[in-house]
């Protein structure tokens, strides 16, 4: 009975976990999903690498089908944060923080950037 309730507390751990919403910490403040990109701008300064892309935006039908219903802009921000610490890249759609993820490898000298 043990082993099947530390099995049970591992996975709720690791689920929790997986569900666990990314942060980054700028000059002493915490920016979290769903800030706007002004505020991002405003406490952790320019980023090192920013990359901007225009896609168009679809909308689903009772039908099945796709409608084009405007325009979405994505951009992506890198910053690295200094020796010792892994580099952050910030994801932002029309504006808004929609994801932090942080490069915990390097790729190889030349092949790609962040």
């Amino acid at each position: 009975m043990k082993p099947l309730l530390l099995l049970a507390c591992l996975a709720l751990s690791y689920a929790s976990a997986a569900n666990a919403e990314s942060s980054l910490r700028c000059k002493g403040r915490i920016i979290k999903v769903g800030v706007p990109a002004a505020y991002v701008l405003s406490e952790c300064g320019d980023p090192d690498n920013q990359v901007f892309q225009e896609s168009v935006a679809t909308s689903g039908t009772v039908f099945g089908n796709s409608r084009v219903i405007g325009l979405a802009l994505s951009e992506q921000w890198v910053y690295d944060r200094g020796w010792g610490r892994f580099p952050a890249v910030l994801f932002f759609l029309d504006g808004t923080l929609r994801r932090i993820d942080f490069i915990t490898q390097r790729s190889d000298r030349g092949t790609r950037a962040y």
